[in-house]
């Protein structure tokens, strides 16, 4: 064909949305499009809603509801979802933000009392706030309030890294996947109305600077609450980061277990920092069984990560560590450290990467068998800038990320 012929090599390929509108609804409108489009994405999204059968039921939805009724409320919703599988019929009001803006509890209340007169089952909101389960809401809504209707909340990073996953899904057509990975290209765009957490509140400073004094601050003192939200808030944002680098499942962990009660997860971590002035973060790669932790140390105003990599089963001491040089060739040296654990109580070997690279056999001299566990180290200690509420988001992101960047070159996850 001709126009093909004299088509422009790199002149772009038409995508799912449409950028003529407010940020939150653009977003909403591709989310939703993708929702009728893509039954597996809908299934998991539903489910988290607490509805059992989107992917096989018959579903439709629609933008910027009102109702003219004199008798109802002139409430309007962003979106209304309509779920039908035989006699069984769910429905749900979506409300949603983009940008800076927050999500008005009393306009989430309005939206109860209008889906208790109209039997919507659920009230759906989405933001740029991170809640740790769809159940926690980031704003209050009071208990009485609640008990009318489901309330789930959503951020935008958490549902991108979902769009993300389904991309790589291999039970999906190819239809389906180019446009998921259309729509992944406008939700990473800066552009497009989601923004990921970038500092620490406002006391965070103050906080740094208390910890290397003899002053301290306890699990009572003021701001605590708000620094360890803030730290709650940093970690789910940058669950969802990993799962894009990674191109993979990421799970969040915690000391107290995944089915921990919001309150006794904040508790814990305010405990925690008042008595060690730290705070973690513990990633799990799903598919490689690969963790990343984190810890920040407040006292000496430091950020480590840590991989225990699996040695392999089949070598021995010279062999393991020639292997563990070779997956290590394009890792970054400086400030990272490996330690290798031998039987026995007490042996460890610690040894940085450049001295690994020139000097290899020191970290194996008097060993046959393989170790039997190996740690990668990879530390960031500038005071000025851990103590910047902003640097402090930045170093720990560039820190974490890039040595995913490496595990993954490298074929660990």
């Amino acid at each position: 064909m001709k126009c093909i012929e004299e088509l422009r090599p790199k002149s772009p390929k038409p995508t799912l949305m449409d950028k003529n509108k407010k940020p939150e609804r653009t977003l909403l409108s591709v989310f939703m499009r993708l929702l009728e489009l893509i039954p597996e994405l809908r299934a998991e999204f539903l489910a988290e809603c607490g509805y059992g059968s989107g992917k096989t039921c018959t579903y439709e939805s629609f933008m910027e509801v009102s109702f003219p009724s004199s008798k109802i409320p002139d409430h309007r919703p962003d979106g209304l979802v309509t779920c039908k599988r035989g006699s069984s019929v769910w429905t749900a009001f979506i409300e949603a933000k983009a940008g800076k803006s927050e999500i008005r509890p009393e306009q989430i209340q309005d939206y109860t009392h209008l889906a208790s007169l109209l039997d919507v089952d659920c009230v759906i909101s989405i933001s740029n706030e991170f809640a740790r389960t769809a159940s926690e809401l980031p704003y209050h809504v009071a208990a009485n309030k609640r008990r009318k209707r489901v309330i789930c909340h959503f951020a935008w990073a958490e549902l991108r890294a979902m769009i993300d996953r389904f991309v790589k899904a291999p039970e999906l057509s190819d239809l389906a996947r180019n446009v998921l990975e259309d729509a992944a290209g406008f939700f990473w765009d800066k552009d497009s109305g989601v923004v990921t957490f970038d500092q620490m509140p406002k006391e965070w400073s103050e906080f740094v600077q208390s910890s290397g004094v003899g002053v301290g601050f306890s699990a009572k003192t003021p701001g605590i609450t708000e620094i360890v939200h803030g730290w709650h808030q940093e970690r789910r944002d940058l669950r969802s980061k990993l799962a894009h680098h990674a191109s993979t499942v990421v799970d969040l962990r915690h000391e107290l277990g995944g089915r921990a009660e919001f309150d006794a997860v904040l508790s814990y971590d305010r405990k925690r920092l008042a008595e060690t002035y730290e705070l973690s973060a513990s990633y799990l790669f799903k598919n490689s069984k690969l963790a990343i932790e984190v810890l920040c140390e407040l006292q000496d105003r430091k950020t480590t990560v840590t991989v225990d990599i699996p040695p392999p089963a089949d070598k021995g001491a010279k062999a393991t560590t020639t292997w563990l040089l070779k997956q290590t060739s394009e890792f970054e040296p400086a400030k990272t450290n490996f330690v290798m654990s031998w039987k026995g109580k007490g042996n460890e070997r610690h040894a940085t990467l450049e001295a690994l690279r020139s000097d290899p056999e020191k970290l194996f001299d008097g060993y046959r068998e393989g170790p039997k566990a190996i740690r990668l180290i990879r530390q960031v200690h500038d005071v000025r800038r851990f103590r910047s509420a902003k640097n402090f988001v930045a170093d720990l992101e560039k820190l974490v990320l890039g040595v995913t960047d490496e595990l993954k070159a490298a074929s660990f996850i």
